[in-house]
């Protein structure tokens, strides 16, 4: 039975639309089962068309060390009724890439209908780290043990639900890890999706959100991982939201000031002022360019790979911590947004409140209902102040604008009046959303992610 062993260096992500006219052969059926699993190996099975294998492989992540035999179809299937209920089905499809690479789609049925994963194989691992992933690539699910195949074969596809949250058993810290992964993997594929389509908006509208999260979750780590590190990161992600800002920040006017124009037929200046701002839009988009995509794909491409894998244990007492002190700097926030009413410190406490929905979207599955309501309250809050730091955002760009006097006067009066209303309405939710005191709602959260609710 002829053996071969060798070092496996792959990265592996999750499947979009596979573009036509890609080059490579036909699909091969593949059956594999697994005879044994545990934390640092696998044993496999696998008929792929009229080759038999036994593989072992030791390790998990980008590289791992196989041994591979070949076996004849007496032995395979006299080992593989010892597979039942630790098996997956699919047709794997070679495709061939740039720079002589080539991805290995698969596609599974059975129990796995409608998952598609795509895998590269390389050299080294340098050779790994800079490969840039094609547009067709999604997420990127390497070191993620939910997305192996052992794990796929033995519980199915991960819940939807839980990628980007607490998975059950998972330690607050390291499932924060995981899902800083996550959220920058997926911010990073959004970016290459934006460089490969002539409508790139939601696209980046898209990664800008991910990158939102994965700067809250950023913060559940203080103290948990080196303030430097933290800090690197936070900023990576941070410039590359800055660099994706600029033509979506000028459809956000636009829409804003749609709202607040709607059906007022007196505000003659709007006119004026729309198409100066659809050619600012314009302009903008003509920022976005695939080269400078490319770069800021890389540049969280590296956030991701930071964190991918880590394992952080028993620190649930300081994510809970992080969280709560997130609560008590929003509970501040709000009281100096309503004692002030400046524009800023409503502006803050939007932030406080989006790091206070998203951290307890992640740690949710692990905490009682009163979490889940004050994760929703949360996140209507955020949305409300976020109308209102876009009217603010539009008020700011009047006051540059040059348009005659009594149009600029109209309108200023038409968002305030907006304001005005926006502003009643977040500090009455915000009142529930933060009407537990700080120091019970941190305790409460300590003692639900140690097990002790």
């Amino acid at each position: 039975m002829p053996s071969s062993s060798k070092s496996e260096v792959e990265r592996k992500f999750l499947a979009l639309d596979v573009p036509d006219g890609l080059t490579g052969p036909s699909g091969v059926s593949i059956d594999q089962g697994y005879l044994a699993i545990d934390e640092e190996s696998e044993v496999r099975l696998r008929r792929a068309g009229d080759r038999f294998t036994l593989t072992v492989k030791n390790g998990h992540g980008e590289s791992r060390r196989e041994t591979e035999v070949d076996l004849d179809q007496a032995t395979f299937d006299e080992l593989w009724a010892d597979t039942v209920g630790h098996r997956v089905e699919k047709v794997r499809r070679k495709i061939d890439l740039d720079g002589r690479l080539v991805a290995e789609l698969d596609e599974y049925s059975g129990g796995l209908e409608g998952v598609r994963v795509v895998e590269v194989e390389f050299e080294s691992e340098g050779a790994a780290r800079n490969f840039e992933p094609p547009a067709w690539f999604g997420r990127e699910l390497t070191g993620d043990r939910a997305w192996a195949n052992q794990s796929l074969a033995a519980s199915g596809a991960p819940e939807k639900r839980l990628e980007f949250r607490l998975r059950p058993g998972e330690e607050a810290a390291t499932g924060v890890c995981r899902v800083i992964t996550a959220r920058a993997s997926q911010a990073a594929a959004e970016v290459r999706s934006a460089g490969a389509s002539a409508d790139s908006a939601g696209h980046v509208h898209e990664a800008r959100k991910s990158l939102k999260k994965v700067r809250s979750a950023l913060r559940l780590l203080r103290g948990v991982i080196p303030d430097d590190e933290r800090s690197e990161a936070n900023r990576a992600c941070r410039d590359a939201s800055a660099h994706l800002s600029g033509a979506r920040d000028a459809e956000v006017k636009l829409g804003t000031l749609e709202k607040v124009t709607v059906g007022e037929s007196d505000l003659d200046g709007a006119g004026d002022w729309r198409g100066e701002l659809e050619t600012e839009a314009a302009g903008h988009r003509g920022d976005i360019t695939p080269e400078g995509l490319a770069e800021v794909a890389r540049s969280i491409d590296a956030v991701a790979r930071c964190f991918r894998g880590r394992e952080l244990v028993g620190q649930d007492e300081a994510v809970a911590g992080n969280a709560g002190r997130g609560y008590r700097r929003g509970r501040k926030a709000m009281k100096k947004a309503r004692s002030s009413d400046e524009v800023e410190a409503f502006h803050d406490w939007r932030k406080r409140a989006k790091d206070l929905r998203y951290q307890l979207e992640i740690l949710e599955p692990e905490l009682p209902e009163m979490f889940s309501q004050t994760r929703k309250g949360a996140e209507e809050l955020a949305d409300l102040l976020g109308d209102l730091h876009d009217l603010d955002v539009l008020k700011a760009d009047l006051e540059g604008r040059d348009l005659e006097t009594e149009d600029a006067r109209l309108l200023a009066k038409a968002i305030d009046g907006f304001r005005a209303k926006e502003v009643r309405d977040c500090l009455d939710l915000g009142a529930e959303v933060y009407s537990v005191k700080p120091g019970k709602f941190t305790n409460r959260l300590g003692e639900a992610l140690s097990g002790g609710a």
